[in-house]
């Protein structure tokens, strides 16, 4: 019976420590959120907006971040690259960009490396300088590749927090050993036993 609750009082002993080392752990693997965008979502304006800004809780990771700038017809009217300075991720527009209704989809890697994405839409009256023969021109060559290295991006698997794996296979060995410890001198005196006999 002294080994049975020395071998349970062990395993609560470890299960405390389990939980204290994975709460900071589900605390750190949070995903960020979107907290403001600009524009807003269904926000109406007046001329076309040179930016997109996207502002986060915490300072995503540029690798695989993506903002398309979507027309009606699905053209994405996004231009250059992503840049992230601390939380607010910004995707420049397209001058030539005509007026009406946009859909701006965004996907970037959080902090924790897991992505996250979502979309919102606003409405331009006016569009930029170009806008006005947009509508005849073809999407450009760099569109066309940036498209198609966004598709590849999102097809990026999620990676798992190593830091969980590693508590995971610490704690493992610890129990591992604390019950053949117990085991062994149990075992042992269970010999004595039979050796007084």
């Amino acid at each position: 019976m002294q080994h049975t609750s020395a071998i349970r009082r062990a395993l609560a002993t470890l299960g405390a420590v389990l939980l204290a080392l994975l709460l900071p752990v589900s605390a750190a693997s949070a995903h960020d959120t979107l907290t403001g965008s600009s524009p807003k979502d269904g926000q109406q304006l007046e001329t076309m907006p040179q930016n997109i800004e996207l502002t986060f809780s915490q300072p995503p990771i540029k690798m695989g971040s993506e903002v398309k700038v979507q027309d009606e017809n699905g053209k994405d009217w996004a231009t250059g690259k992503v840049e992230i300075v601390d939380n607010v991720v910004k995707q420049a527009i397209s001058a030539d960009a005509p007026a009406g209704e946009y859909t701006v989809t965004w996907r970037v890697v959080s902090s924790d490396s897991h992505p996250i994405e979502g979309q919102f839409t606003f409405t331009a009256a006016s569009g930029g300088p170009g806008g006005a023969e947009a509508g005849s021109q073809e999407p450009l060559a760099s569109d066309t590749a940036a498209a198609g290295g966004d598709s590849e991006q999102q097809e990026a698997p999620t990676t798992f927090p190593t830091t969980f794996v590693v508590f995971m296979g610490v704690l493992l060995v610890v129990l591992v050993v604390i019950i053949g410890l117990l085991a062994r001198r149990r075992l042992g005196r269970h010999d004595e036993r039979f050796g007084d006999q």
